[in-house]
């Protein structure tokens, strides 16, 4: 990319964080503080209301409300301040989700909670069972919150270093977090840089990201896949398992639609959908000269949309877990309540509306089977089809497995089962070791059906150490099938094991700080402050678009979708359902609320894998460049234009027509979308297989 475009692209990214408009005195800052407080009465691991359950009951939760200027009307104060109090409504729902029941019971009491909303920060206060209390003083989150988001794109686009612009853009959105605190008015500067490189280092990455319970069983995870893969490699399986398919895989076509077919099927998670696709597709695009970002974009388009759709997969019940408790607090078209337990039909109601998702399956596809590409990807194409190259020159790989060390010795033979028969324990051994973790679990209420069945053990399923046990059971069927053959010895495997290790490096390095990142830009509220800072024009006809924006905007700051699903999703389905029915949405005040809640469900969920998908700093965009094997910033800049084309016709041809026509017309949305996707290809695509007649093949 040339240092102009650079350039410009860093100045418009600029331009946009500067001149988004902050939450406003009046609204949003008292907004700002609930979002705080709720976050906190809801922390999963250190809830102030955790200690107060007892017998399956909490008591019930009185909040002492004073504000900044004080709230005069007495109705509006009522209000807010049960606002408040349903928190605890939606904590006691989570727990039972989790384990078993919790209720409120009035009759154990009250639970007073104090929230004092300043000028400048919130305080909150809890009693709890022992004497003590339980505090909350927190600063509202300012465009500061931005600046790690800000730091890793512009400097990553500008020097095209993604491990020196995630450091740097951690560095500094730790000491914006020192410097935002109350106890950083009372230092100096050097003491805030001080403070904040120790809170990057000891508190962010290494106590929430590197010793982080989750994040550690991930690490493992990819370690026993590296390991398994570079066993498979060196023993032959791969090199069969390539030969096998490409008995039946001809060209770069049926290579790209062979891995598409294979994403469809890994449905159940997406991290292993972008390592196991990636590392198990890629000498097959390879030999078929298909390039490493167009391998890494197929891997990362599949893996979360698949994922986010499918009503069987690890990433269902963490969705429906957002916005079940709110859903008691409202009604459906005919006035009858909605409980808890209707989330996953709420869910399955929000899949015709779900369009980023499925334009961009339906892209994937398209392209493919057109063949045709535009802009950064039909030069990364072209080059593997003319030059034979699937990464350019003095790209920065993630990770090298192609050095002769790690091919097959002479003599081995190429067995595909060696490499079928370890993936085939990790895909069946994920999902086994789900089921099993599911049915351990004991419900809190006797379950009525198929669909009851699933979702209950959907929830209890412990995917990532499900993962982990499969990838460390594939990696030692993979050395018992090498040493049962004789096809290596244990100096040769030990060996084989140390080079896969030892290109993982910089990967986990990257990934390590993404994660870090994303806590740092929590700490300093960044999803907060975005979703505040659109409340102020949220009506009823523009809610879906500004949803699906503002969740594009949080998880592409903070890389992460879930973080985004968090905060927007319980906060939207009573604000949804009131503007629903008082703007009568559907033709009517009944129907309204409903449709208009399904609608912006859906519209929070696409919203955040589209910013998710664009994000350098995400966590799945950084595995499906790391099982491609892919220069990261190659695999951001090519797939960047294909998300904004699926993204635009996710807009145009669906939250429009559906804010403006209502939500019955869901079934044309979907058509013309597909002709608009269509009229992109045919219009601004090219074939690959068509040598250029102008500029070097070399350069791409």
């Amino acid at each position: 990319m040339r240092g102009r475009l650079r350039l410009l692209i860093v100045t418009l990214f600029a331009a946009l964080f500067a001149l988004l408009p902050g939450p406003d005195d009046a609204t949003g800052k008292p907004y700002l503080g609930f979002l705080r407080v709720r976050e906190w009465l809801l922390d999963e691991a250190d809830s102030p209301l955790g200690a107060w359950r007892q017998d399956g009951t909490l008591p019930a939760l009185q909040v002492d409300l004073r504000q900044s200027p004080p709230i005069e009307d007495p109705a509006v104060l009522a209000a807010k301040s049960a606002e408040y109090a349903r928190t605890a409504v939606e904590w006691a729902a989570a727990r039972s989700q989790s384990g078993p029941p919790v209720r409120i019971d009035p009759a154990r009491g009250t639970l007073v909670l104090q929230v004092h909303v300043g000028q400048n920060g919130v305080q909150a206060s809890l009693a709890q069972p022992d004497g003590g209390t339980k505090t909350l003083a927190v600063p509202f989150a300012s465009r500061s919150s931005l600046i790690p988001a800000a730091l890793a794109i512009g400097i990553a686009v500008l020097t095209e270093n993604v491990l020196l612009a995630l450091f740097l853009a951690c560095l500094g959105g730790a000491i914006a977090f020192v410097a935002s605190s109350f106890a950083g008015a009372e230092l100096s500067l050097p003491g805030i840089v001080w403070q904040g490189a120790q809170h990057f280092v000891q508190d962010a990455l290494w106590r929430r990201s590197i010793c982080g319970d989750f994040y550690l069983q991930v690490t493992l995870f990819v370690v026993f896949l590296f390991l398994s893969i570079g066993v498979m490699t060196r023993n032959g399986g791969i090199h069969g398992m390539v030969a096998l398919l490409q008995r039946r895989v001809r060209g770069p076509v049926s290579a790209q639609l062979c891995t598409f077919a294979t994403g469809l099927l890994i449905f159940f998670d997406d991290y292993s959908n972008c390592l196991l696709v990636g590392t198990s597709m890629r000498p097959l695009c390879d030999q078929t000269r298909v390039s490493r970002e167009k391998l890494a974009w197929l891997v990362d388009s599949t893996a979360a949309p698949v994922a986010g759709l499918s009503v069987f997969s690890t990433w269902i019940t963490y969705e429906i877990s957002q916005y079940s408790a709110p859903l008691s607090l409202v009604t459906r078209a005919d006035g009858t309540p909605y409980l808890s337990s209707d989330a996953y039909g709420v869910f399955l109601d929000t899949l015709p509306y779900r369009f980023y998702c499925l334009f961009t399956l339906a892209f994937v596809f398209l392209a493919i089977v057109l063949r045709r590409d535009f802009g950064p990807m039909l030069a990364a194409e072209r080059r593997a089809r003319w030059l034979g190259k699937p990464f350019a020159e003095g790209s920065s790989l993630l990770v090298r497995t192609d050095s002769p060390q790690n091919e097959p010795a002479e003599g081995i033979p190429r067995r595909a089962r060696n490499a079928l028969l370890p993936l085939a324990v990790l895909v069946f051994g994920t999902i086994a070791l789900m089921v099993y973790h599911g049915l351990q679990a004991t419900p809190p209420a006797p379950l009525l059906g198929l669909g009851e069945h699933l979702r209950f053990l959907l929830a209890n399923a412990d995917s990532v150490r499900s993962l982990l046990l499969a990838s460390a059971s594939a990696f030692a069927v993979a050395v018992a099938l090498t040493l049962l053959q004789r096809l290596m010895t244990l100096r040769e495997l030990l060996a084989t094991s140390l080079r896969a290790l030892r290109g993982l490096t910089l990967p986990f390095c990257v990934l390590f700080l993404a994660w870090t990142l994303g806590h740092l830009s929590h700490d300093l509220g960044t999803s907060h402050w975005l979703t505040a800072a659109a409340r102020g024009v949220m009506v009823a006809a523009a809610l879906p678009l500004v949803l699906f924006l503002v969740a594009g905007l949080i998880a592409f700051a903070t890389g992460t979708s879930f973080g985004a699903m968090a905060i927007l999703l319980p906060n939207v389905v009573v604000l949804a359902h009131q503007l629903g029915h008082d703007s009568a949405f559907a033709g009517s005040a009944a129907a309204g609320g409903p449709a208009l809640m399904v609608l912006c469900i859906g519209a929070v969920l696409e919203g955040a894998i589209f910013g998710d998908h664009c994000s350098p700093i995400s966590d799945t965009t950084v595995l499906s460049s790391l099982g491609s094997q892919c220069d990261h910033l190659a695999h951001v800049r090519t797939q960047l234009p294909y998300a904004l084309v699926t993204m635009g016709t996710a807009l145009v041809c669906g939250y429009v027509p559906m804010a403006l026509l209502g939500p019955h017309w869901w079934w044309l949305a979907l058509p013309l979308g597909i002709v608009v996707l269509l009229a992109v290809l045919l219009t601004f695509g090219q074939r690959a297989d068509d040598r250029p007649s102008d500029g070097p093949l070399a350069s791409a």
